[in-house]
């Protein structure tokens, strides 16, 4: 798990990621006929998910990152992703900080659709962003 690799395994942090990526996809193209094309856009823009198979990518995901625990955002998870991240962006590590603890009471998990969490995540991460951006251009 990515997990693991943070905490200083030999495996280099890119190539666990790719790992965590084709878990999912071959999780998912077992239950569901999305491609690779539509998962990447979910990953590098504000896009979210519109089909099932989407949404439980992104919530394997989350959950193979370790940022999921028992549905909800785990805010130490999530902090520790972005200090790793984002570690010389000052910016860009206080917008995502602000959406971990936005998003940690926003995004409920949805007992009878599980992948749900992945849209709500995704959701307010992308809201988040964009005020974040908009206040930046105020001042």
């Amino acid at each position: 798990m990515m997990q693991q690799s943070l905490q200083g395994t030999n495996i280099p942090m890119i190539q666990s990621i790719a790992g965590e990526l084709k878990f999912c996809m071959d999780v998912n193209s077992e239950q569901n006929s999305d491609g690779l094309d539509d998962y990447l856009p979910l990953l590098f823009n504000e896009e979210l998910p519109t089909t099932l198979g989407q949404k439980c990518f992104l919530t394997c995901l989350f959950n193979r990152f370790g940022l999921l625990k028992d549905g909800f955002l785990d805010t130490q998870t999530a902090k520790t992703l972005v200090e790793t991240f984002y570690k010389d962006k000052h910016d860009e590590k206080t917008m995502a900080n602000i959406a971990t603890n936005v998003c940690h009471v926003s995004a409920v998990p949805d007992v009878l659709n599980p992948c749900e969490i992945g849209f709500s995540l995704k959701s307010c991460f992308v809201d988040s962003n964009k005020k974040g951006k908009e206040l930046r251009h105020k001042n």
